[in-house]
């Protein structure tokens, strides 16, 4: 029974995965189903016993909620953003956004730029900048494409830890590993967007080709791309105020509109080597 349970959640994994790399395309049922290597039936089924979401609600959620990062984090005309999460239109658009955040798309992003002036506002009163908050001045870098080997988190970001676990032991046990591995983290989502309990992060090690996994660990490769790094020096306890600061600030600060991509967390200096206060974060964020 284990061995059909991990042999299912790695074909949803695959099917996730496919999703999330293919968003702007017109999708099919069919085609995501393909990726399981099973029938639209076995797979709608299979894919709410593994996530708890049935797949058209997920697909829905993830595309909605991008919609709305995009609204916050870049200027791109309300009817584009539409068309590009599969709307055939302005109207269609809206109203699945409002059924999913209660207002508009054009009154959300109105309520997103008040959030910025007043966070420029209290970071300016409180004198807050990058170097209080231990970030380097960022640098813009264009990434390779990336080989990862990992493990899917659902929930909240303070409990990734026992991901990493699992994923360093298996590691430990399937790859050959002369050095200390390259340990990376892919956010998928906005924490002011999407609810805790469906945020999405990959707890990765990076691998230089494609590697054979199974059950709840998965390999897939990003596209890479362009992105801004932030270098931060401390505890991970600091991270979402790095983000805020980052996001709201940083990103308008430089006149950067924030790309499609999702966001790279890769750890230069990290537990159990080193102490909280010693750890080496580099923030890769995706711009356009």
């Amino acid at each position: 029974m284990r061995a059909i349970q991990e042999l299912y959640t790695a074909r949803v994994e695959k099917a996730i995965a496919y999703m999330e790399a293919n968003l702007d395309g017109q999708l099919t049922i069919k085609d995501v189903a393909e990726q399981a290597f099973l029938s639209e039936f076995h797979f709608h089924r299979i894919f709410k016993a593994v996530t708890g979401e049935t797949l058209k609600s997920f697909l829905m959620r993830i595309k909605i909620e991008r919609a709305a990062s995009l609204l916050i984090h870049s200027n791109t005309d309300i009817g584009d953003i539409a068309m590009k999460h599969g709307y055939e239109n302005h109207e269609s658009f809206t109203r699945a956004f409002k059924k999913y955040f209660n207002v508009s798309p054009q009154t959300y992003r109105e309520q997103s730029i008040l959030l910025k002036a007043n966070k420029l506002t209290e970071y300016q009163s409180e004198s807050t900048d990058l170097l209080e908050l231990n970030i380097s001045e960022p640098i813009v870098k264009h990434l390779s494409d990336l080989h990862l080997v990992y493990v899917r988190h659902i929930g909240s970001y303070d409990k990734v830890a026992a991901s990493f676990q699992k994923l360093m032991l298996w590691s430990l046990t399937h790859l050959v590993l002369k050095l200390k591995p390259t340990t990376l983290g892919i956010l998928h989502d906005h924490p002011d967007v999407t609810e805790e309990s469906n945020i999405r992060f990959d707890a990765c090690v990076l691998v230089n080709k494609e590697v054979k996994t199974q059950g709840d660990i998965a390999y897939k490769k990003i596209t890479g791309g362009k992105y801004a790094v932030f270098r931060y020096k401390g505890k991970y306890e600091n991270f979402y105020k790095v983000y805020d600061y980052v996001y709201h600030i940083c990103l308008d600060k430089n006149g950067w509109e924030l790309g499609d991509q999702p966001a790279i967390e890769w750890y230069v200096k990290s537990p159990p080597f080193y102490k909280p206060e010693q750890f080496v974060t580099d923030f890769y964020v995706p711009i356009k």
